[in-house]
């Protein structure tokens, strides 16, 4: 009984229960970028397929007021500790006005939360240094949407289903 005990409240204290959630579907909100001072439309769709959740990225910024966009696949995985990560996989799609550098990847480091009727993720992300950049670090905050058609994001993905066979449920 005295074992039960320590195990009801490990249980109720360990943030473990955010494996209960589930983290896929549309997730809007921006990344802000602590070099530059600036914020960015940021979209990830995240989806769970045998088991095991990937997705696609979708991120705008303005340079010369200009509009500028890049959609990249990315792997999705929670760690024991519970909190959600997002790795950079492959640049898919941009409109980039340079050819980027195909070796700089994005990490985020995410938790999973509710805020009032709102289910968010929110945390760091960071770049690794190249030869050529250096890294860069900021905050991701975003919400889950039901909003699909309203997305960027997956209107792009719709009108390229079969290149990238990426399907979410509704």
């Amino acid at each position: 009984m005295k074992y039960l005990r320590y195990l009801i409240v490990a249980l109720c204290c360990c943030p473990m229960a955010v494996f209960a959630q589930d983290i896929t579907g549309l997730w809007k909100g921006t990344m802000y970028n602590d070099s530059t001072k600036q914020s960015y439309e940021y979209e990830i769709v995240i989806s769970k397929e045998k088991g095991k959740y990937s997705g696609f990225s979708h991120t705008w910024f303005i340079i010369d007021e200009k509009k500028y966009y890049g959609v990249k696949k990315v792997k999705v995985s929670i760690a024991k500790n519970g909190k959600v990560i997002i790795v950079d996989d492959q640049l898919i799609d941009n409109n980039y006005p340079v050819t980027p550098n195909k070796y700089v990847r994005q990490l985020n480091i995410l938790d999973l939360a509710a805020k009032g009727a709102d289910v968010v993720l929110n945390g760091l992300f960071l770049t690794n240094a190249t030869k050529d950049f250096r890294e860069f670090t900021g905050q991701v905050n975003m919400k889950r949407e039901s909003q699909y058609s309203q997305s960027d994001l997956m209107q792009y993905l719709q009108k390229n289903t079969k290149e990238y066979g990426f399907t979410v449920a509704r």
